[in-house]
Parts: C-alpha cells; sequence; structure tokens
C-alpha cells in the first residue's frame, strides 16, 4: 500500500519457527555464523496449511538477505483507523506521514 515495488520473493510463511541442525534464523544473519551457508542448509518447515517441506534456509529467513520477511497482517477494527496525527489517508504517498 505504500507504493514502493518489492525487487526480492516475500520468504516462506512458516507456522512454526524455522531452525536447521544448524541453528534457527538469526544464525543465518550476515556476520554470523551460518550466513555462507544460507544457500546449502536445509530444514523442515511447516508451511501455512500444514504441509511439511524441507525447504533452503534462504527461502524462508529474511537474515540470509535473499526473501523479505513477509508483511505482517492488519488487525480488523470496528472503527475507522486514527491517529492523533490523522486518518489512514494521511500515511499514503506523497502524504506527510507516509513515512511514519
Amino acid at each position: 500500500e505504500c507504493g514502493d515495488c518489492l525487487a526480492q520473493p516475500v520468504c516462506a510463511v512458516t507456522e512454526e519457527p524455522f531452525e536447521t541442525t544448524y541453528g534457527d534464523c538469526s544464525t543465518y544473519a550476515s556476520g554470523e555464523g551460518n550466513h555462507a551457508f544460507c544457500l546449502e542448509d536445509e530444514g523442515l518447515a511447516v508451511l501455512k496449511g500444514g504441509q511439511v517441506k524441507s525447504v533452503r534456509a534462504n527461502t524462508v529467513c529474511s537474515e540470509c538477505g535473499d526473501c523479505l520477511a513477509p508483511a505482517p497482517v492488519c488487525a480488523a477494527t470496528e472503527e475507522p483507523f486514527e491517529t492523533e496525527w490523522g486518518d489512514c489517508s494521511t500515511y499514503a504517498p506523497g502524504e506527510g506521514n507516509h513515512a511514519f
């Protein structure tokens, strides 16, 4: 909605935290011990819908830098969203609150 294009794919969404034999996604961040193995290390992932599949760390862990973390799900509200700085329209591209 913010108008910015994504150059990378979104990481696979898992129902349980992803982990390989060597560690969780935090160990695949740049500068961490497993970062060089993002394309090699695999682990079982429980994907949305319950499918269990062996996947490489770089397809699930945004820390590898090959995919982007999925966007959070917006909360449904009964009342229109509004802050002391404005309603949703003030957060659109080109509007004053867009950067926030």
